[in-house]
């Protein structure tokens, strides 16, 4: 786990180690769990637990003696955008899902990373779970793309130099759904691959701009992400609706199915207010 220096930053060390799938499964962390999982002394990680578990940051079971994330995170998330955006994306991401059977996302960028906030399961999906929360490099996923694809290229250029190198592993979470089939090379198209130069990436956007949508096979082998922008009253991408499904299931299909998650965001668009004059 990446070492932090400030006071307050070294806190949220602890705070992540407490966000592994471990930490729900185990009914919580004990001291020395956390202590080996941030690579800190146990009785610096016991002071920093006292002092969290003070503030409701953190909730330690009487039983157990094991810490976990605590009730004032719930209180203090309801308050966030995200929490409004996902409020608001339910019924569309449901619309969509009853049309594509596929379980469809709302997203968010944040920094050099896509955030799920708000999941919708198709009952017959190759995602069903544990999204909610993940973070994931924004490059390499159709999310990603299509809501820097809103922004001029001089951004997308800052964007890229601070953030191109990210990890491009998911964070936080380690029980995300596995790939079920590799990429066949002949029908990935090369637009669609990883883009290793500013160049390239902006070719990608681009792309994205011309149809409305994006189309990824970057981050999942074998799964086909599509996703379009979400905009604001200020006509600003403030988030991206997305759909994974595998080749098998999609086959050339993909345009239709960008379509339709197209439709699905600019409909949220118009719920929330955005400028956009057609139909819905």
């Amino acid at each position: 786990m990446r070492k932090h220096t400030g006071g307050l930053a070294r806190d949220l060390d602890v705070i992540e180690a407490l966000s592994v799938a471990e930490a729900f499964t185990q009914g919580g962390l004990g001291v020395a769990r956390v202590a080996e999982i941030t690579g800190r002394d146990k009785g610096q990680i016991s002071r920093v637990l006292r002092t969290l578990e003070q503030s409701g940051l953190v909730d330690r079971d009487p039983k157990t003696r094991k810490f976990s994330l605590g009730h004032r995170f719930y209180s203090l998330s309801m308050r966030t955008r995200e929490a409004h955006l996902a409020l608001q994306s339910e019924s569309r991401l449901a619309e969509l899902v009853a049309q594509v059977q596929e379980t469809a996302h709302l997203n968010v960028l944040r920094g050099g990373r896509v955030l799920t906030i708000k999941t919708v399961v198709a009952a017959d999906a190759v995602r069903r779970s544990g999204w909610d929360g993940v973070m994931t490099n924004a490059g390499i996923t159709a999310s990603g793309r299509a809501m820097l694809a809103g922004l001029p290229d001089s951004e997308i250029e800052s964007w890229w130099n601070e953030h191109a190198l990210d990890d491009p592993m998911p964070i936080i979470k380690d029980d995300l759904p596995k790939p079920t089939e590799p990429i066949n090379p002949k029908t990935s198209k090369r637009a669609r691959r990883p883009a290793r130069t500013l160049r390239v990436f902006l070719k990608q956007l681009q792309q994205v701009r011309d149809q409305g949508f994006a189309i990824s096979e970057d981050f999942q082998p074998g799964i086909i992400d599509a996703a379009a922008p979400v905009r604001d009253a200020s006509n600003l991408v403030v988030a991206a609706i997305s759909v994974g499904t595998t080749r098998e299931r999609i086959g050339d299909q993909t345009e239709p199915l960008g379509q339709m998650v197209s439709a699905a965001a600019l409909r949220l668009s118009m719920d929330l207010g955005a400028p956009i004059v057609g139909p819905a």
